[in-house]
């Protein structure tokens, strides 16, 4: 009793599946449609309650007491300690006061991203150091109004900019004192000045004789020697301490470069999105195609 051979494999031809989703054209435009105007409605729906805002900050670069050279090892020069310190707790927890919003709520809307950083390091990152006084951008996007994000991002940098002007604050009040005791000090020495040289000029007028005018200017052109020579000290530091008071204000004080400004998102934009969308139900509407084909040609209908 002989056996009928084996029946041979059907060869699966790319073109036959080809044919198959061309007969079911419909179904697989009908998945791209689906597919993109499901990601479409989405994006219409949340462009509305979707924002983001930005703040800028220069972080400052703190110079010695006399102003000759830059101090290096300081916070400022590390931008981990700026991140570190923005996505702190009692920082996030300001800042979610400031928009009416709830510190879990915010947590994980903020970025915080350094520039001007050194070769090798990564932006952000809290065990990077940078070279010089690195540029802080702080980001607030959540699913809400603008006006709160502003409001998070506005707080958050105005958190920032005080925690790294300790230094320049304190900077700032010693000279501030120093100019106000040295504008004193000129104020008084040219009073001084002009009562000696009014009293010599009377002395100089009077009927006293020579002998008698020069004993009595001499205590009076003491007090003009004394108070002229202290008068020039005192006028050559008043500067020099106008200019490093200058200098905390606009080179060492961290400060806000642009304010935060709110703005709603449109994620319909995002054309990445609507790509991927397209290209889902263009693998979708394949699968359904043959796997339609399939049934079809089981239940005796269109041959597959």
């Amino acid at each position: 009793m002989s056996s009928s051979p084996p029946t041979p494999p059907r060869e699966v031809r790319v073109t036959d599946y080809a044919r198959r989703v061309a007969r079911r054209w419909y179904i697989v435009v009908g998945a791209v449609v689906i597919a993109v105007g499901l990601v479409f409605l989405h994006a219409v729906s949340g462009s509305t309650n979707q924002a983001t805002a930005t703040a800028s900050i220069y972080l400052g670069q703190p110079l010695a007491s006399g102003g000759g050279s830059v101090i290096t090892q300081t916070p400022q020069s590390n931008a981990g300690i700026a991140v570190t310190f923005v996505k702190s707790t009692a920082t996030l927890a300001d800042a979610a006061q400031a928009a009416h919003l709830t510190a879990a709520k915010l947590h994980g809307h903020v970025s915080v991203v350094a520039t001007n950083q050194s070769a090798g390091g990564t932006a952000g990152s809290a065990s990077k150091t940078t070279t010089g006084a690195p540029t802080i951008q702080i980001t607030v996007e959540g699913p809400w109004s603008r006006q709160r994000v502003e409001a998070a991002a506005e707080s958050l940098a105005k958190s920032l900019i005080g925690f790294e002007n300790r230094y320049a604050d304190i900077k700032r009040k010693q000279l501030n004192t120093r100019i106000a005791a040295e504008q004193a000090e000129i104020a008084r020495l040219q009073a001084s000045i002009d009562r000696a040289t009014a009293a010599l000029q009377t002395i100089d007028g009077s009927n006293l004789s020579p002998i008698d005018k020069a004993t009595a200017s001499a205590s009076w052109g003491e007090i003009l020697a004394t108070s002229t020579q202290q008068l020039g000290d005192v006028s050559t530091q008043l500067p020099t301490d106008e200019i490093a008071l200058a200098a905390v204000d606009s080179i060492e004080s961290a400060q806000m470069i642009s304010d935060a400004q709110g703005r709603q998102v449109t994620a319909i934009k995002r054309r990445s999105s609507l790509v991927v969308a397209a290209f889902i139900g263009l693998i979708v509407g394949v699968g359904l195609a043959l796997v339609w084909e399939e049934v079809r040609a089981r239940r005796g209908g269109t041959p597959a």
